[in-house]
């Protein structure tokens, strides 16, 4: 029977680079077909671990064909090809066999040694003694002659151990031949054994009773026991390949099995070097981001514990360390690529709003209902087309990109919308807090107070305010001068206190105030203040609002409280990076034009022309008054020459004489007056023709168009909120928290210079991770030296972290306990195997 014939599909085409080679498709069977010209030159196998294909991709590689074509056509990393195409370049066989066999090449731990562990485990396991591991890793250098660490065999046994979980067999009759488990744990094996390779990373024991002067299985005084570890089983950091595949574009797969964290292989009691631990006292936040949606999603705490790391931007986070990034989180999204990815996918309303309830809740009080409205700006120096609006931090109009945030009175950030200058603030204002309202999901009735310091003066805002009895504003009067004080009766008087270096350190700033109706809009309350700090300098500013039941001075607490939040945006971008603006892609207005709502505005054209007529008119008026100031001063001399000329001819000779010089020179005056009248009375005649002829091309032009459609006529463009706004909804939370968990620490230290300083130090801390079956001890060593009242406190911080109960954020709820460490209490070992003698 003739075999039907095959439909093939070009995936590779010919180009500048590659102008011979095509390759196409052959779906029924799984083949690659590669032509050179018109000649089919090969027939390789679609399978990634094919040798065959590697071999294909690495000489294209070699040729130079386009390596992001390469990478996208057969889904291989460009990391991948190149080391394919060195091998092949290289000339040296036994490079080329090791890279065609990839992760299994050279791997000691083969099915006969599997079938024979899997059998011999669950005998020593009956035997209940100690040291199960190391007796195994020696039994089965005596039968096979081959040399393995308890490392290499450590995911093996993890597998036999949960298949020796209560309701399943754990007999050796039971074992039979490997499983699918033991066979995915064993393709997780890393190549640590490997002829001329590191076998082993430092390995580091905390609280061994050689170091610390305790017996062994001593009880702590936190509650632990801590074993000392036998220097025949040193610990040894896996590598990423022990722990995870990592794909083509970088995303992390577990190549774990299912359920099992990554820190199960880990024997009781065994202690493991990690990096980043202090990001560990921040686990509710962690646990609940990646809960806030169904399934749970990894990538919202990842990016969380990188804010605190000091990763403030996407691109930054290549510089932590994933492994062990992934030891306290599970599961992590590896390099920038990937990561920006799913950004785009995440950034969803819904996502946006779940977060931003999440973050309410984490705030150690209730929100309240008065806040505080103010609108951040990032200066925008890109190449986008967008919008220009006033920029604070250069004190001009540009390019800017606008943040509107919603502060509690404390000052912390709890909504906030990104946008460019298409609407003013006095329409943005009542736009951002009806969505801060429906996000937020605060009932209708609630009557919220909101402070706004600039911006938001303007009679039509005021009349609506006044027709919204859930809605309070507060803000300053604009252009108020100051009076006379005191002539007015003063209403009442108040002390506001400031702590400035700690507690103790207070400075009281006197107030009086005059409590009326203002004038302009009696609805309105005014109330006239006089500010005097410490240094006794004094100013005299007025507070406009609608509330007339609130007492005046907790008006004037909130509206001189305002700097709270201005002052935490400085810390916001220095530390979690407000400012960054996430995403480079922009919107076209033309895309936009649904979402807005138009007005009218002046055209171009027209205000082009205005500008011009308002130009010439200068001009003109110039003239004119240059004309205007001549004739009066030609009429001036005629008047003197016509007396000079009258007293000429009336006196003696020798006074005729004595004149003649003067008429002469007003006469030479008139002349050249007479000479520059006609061509200035032209150039005022052609000027005036020049305006009414613009005066009817005005006419002709419309005044008013559309502001989108002339926005969309200008090729205007804004940047893409949606990015920024799920990243900076991280911020808001990674600082809102930050804030939660210094709180104790502020209060017992009282030194508010440099508090913050040191609790980051402690937050971003390394240290060594005690792994147990229930418990995990996490033993902080942090980069500075804390004095001894430091480290006290600290410890009293961290009895209390550890009477809240925390867990691991890697979804095994295994109990976590703190404790701050130090390098005296640590041994070091590093083993290196040898290379293997070659033949």
């Amino acid at each position: 029977m003739l075999e039907a014939p095959s439909s093939q599909q070009l995936i590779l085409g010919t180009d500048k680079r590659n102008p011979v080679i095509s390759i196409y498709e052959d779906n029924p069977r799984s083949r690659l077909h590669v032509y050179y010209g018109f000649e089919l030159m090969e027939v390789v196998p679609k399978e990634r671990e094919a040798p065959a294909f590697k071999l294909m991709v690495g000489r294209l590689y070699n040729a130079g064909v386009n390596g992001s074509m390469l990478c996208a056509t057969f889904d291989v990393d460009r990391k991948t090809m190149q080391r394919w195409g060195r091998a092949l370049r290289s000339g040296d066989p036994e490079q080329l066999v090791r890279v065609l066999a990839g992760r299994s090449w050279g791997r000691k731990l083969t099915p006969e040694i599997q079938a024979y562990v899997r059998t011999r485990w669950p005998v020593m396991q009956a035997e209940r003694r100690s040291g199960c591991s190391v007796r195994l890793c020696r039994e089965i250098q005596t039968v096979f002659g081959v040399e393995l660490s308890t490392e290499t065999l450590r995911p093996l046994l993890g597998c036999l151990k949960a298949e020796q979980a209560p309701g399943r067999a754990a007999s050796p009759a039971a074992a039979g031949p490997p499983s699918a488990c033991s066979l995915e744990v064993a393709d997780a094996v890393e190549k640590t054994d490997r002829p001329g390779e590191v076998s082993a990373m430092p390995a580091v024991s905390v609280g061994s009773a050689d170091a610390l002067g305790w017996d062994e299985e001593r009880e702590t005084s936190w509650g632990s026991k801590v074993s000392a570890l036998p220097p025949s089983e040193p610990a040894v950091k896996p590598t990423a390949s022990e722990s995870e595949a990592v794909s083509p574009r970088g995303v992390a797969v577990a190549d774990k099995p299912k359920g099992s964290p990554a820190l199960a292989p880990y024997p009781p009691g065994q202690t493991r070097w990690c990096d980043h631990v202090g990001v560990l006292l921040f686990w509710t936040s962690l646990i609940q981001a990646a809960g806030v949606v169904d399934p749970p999603e990894p990538l919202f705490a990842q990016w969380l514990a990188s804010l605190w790391l000091g990763a403030v931007n996407i691109e930054q986070t290549k510089y932590l360390n994933w492994e062990d990034l992934e030891l306290l989180l599970d599961t992590v999204v590896r390099f920038p690529t990937p990561q920006r990815d799913r950004l785009q996918s995440l950034a969803q309303e819904e996502n946006l709003g779940r977060l931003l309830r999440l973050n309410s809740r984490l705030l150690p009080q209730e929100v309240g209902t008065d806040f505080y409205f103010d609108p951040h700006t990032k200066h925008y120096t890109g190449e986008q087309n967008v919008l220009k609006g006033w920029c604070p931090g250069i004190r001009s109009a540009d390019k800017a990109v606008h943040s509107d945030f919603v502060h509690t009175v404390r000052g912390e950030p709890i909504y906030f919308e990104t946008t460019d200058n298409f609407e003013d603030l006095r329409v943005r204002f009542f736009t951002v807090a009806d969505h801060c309202r429906q996000v937020l999901e605060w009932p209708p009735e609630r009557v919220v107070s909101w402070v706004v310091d600039r911006g938001i003066f303007g009679a039509e805002v005021f009349e609506k305010i006044l027709a919204d009895p859930a809605r309070h504003l507060i803000t300053w009067q604009k252009g108020y001068v100051a009076e006379e004080w005191p002539a007015p009766p003063v209403s009442g008087r108040l002390v506001m206190e400031r702590a400035r270096n700690d507690a103790t350190d207070l400075r009281p700033y006197h107030f009086e105030y005059v409590d009326r109706d203002w004038a302009p809009n009696p609805p309105l309350r005014q109330l006239v203040v006089r500010a005097t700090n410490p240094r006794g300098q004094s100013i005299q500013v007025a507070i406009l609002t609608d509330d007339r039941q609130r007492a005046a001075p907790e008006i004037i607490r909130l509206m001189f409280h305002r700097w709270i939040q201005e002052n935490d945006f400085k810390y916001l971008d220095k530390h979690f990076g407000i400012n960054q603006l996430t995403s480079y892609r922009a919107i076209p207005y033309e895309k936009l034009q649904a979402q807005l709502t138009d007005r009218e505005q002046q055209s171009g054209r027209y205000k082009a022309l205005r500008q011009q007529q308002r130009q010439w008119q200068a001009q003109q008026a110039r003239l004119l008054l240059v004309h205007e100031q001549c004739e009066h001063k030609a009429r001036r001399r005629q008047r003197e020459l016509t007396e000079l000329e009258r007293r000429s001819v009336a006196s003696e000779a020798e006074a005729a004489a004595t004149l003649r010089p003067q008429i002469g020179r007003l006469q030479a005056a008139q002349k050249h007056h007479e000479q520059r009248r006609g061509p200035r009375e032209k150039q005022i005649q052609d000027w005036s023709q020049k305006l009414s002829g613009l005066e009817v091309e005005l006419a002709a032009v419309a005044g008013k168009v559309s502001r989108v459609q002339a926005l969309i006529e200008a090729d205007m463009v804004r940047m893409e909120p949606r990015c920024k706004r799920l990243m900076d909804t991280l911020k808001i939370i990674a600082r809102n928290a930050f804030y939660v968990a210094l709180a104790p620490f502020k209060r017992t230290y009282n030194n508010y210079r440099d508090d913050h300083d040191y609790f980051r130090q402690l937050t971003q801390a390394n240290g060594v991770l005690e792994v147990r079956p229930e418990t995990i001890t996490v033993h902080l060593m942090p980069k500075v030296n804390y004095s001894p009242r430091l480290q006290r406190l600290i410890r009293q911080l961290l009895e209390e972290v550890n009477g809240q109960q925390p867990q691991m954020p890697d979804g095994t709820q295994r109990a976590l306990r703190f404790r701050l460490g130090s390098r005296s209490e640590m041994r070091l070992s590093l083993e290196i195997s040898a290379p293997e003698s070659q033949g």
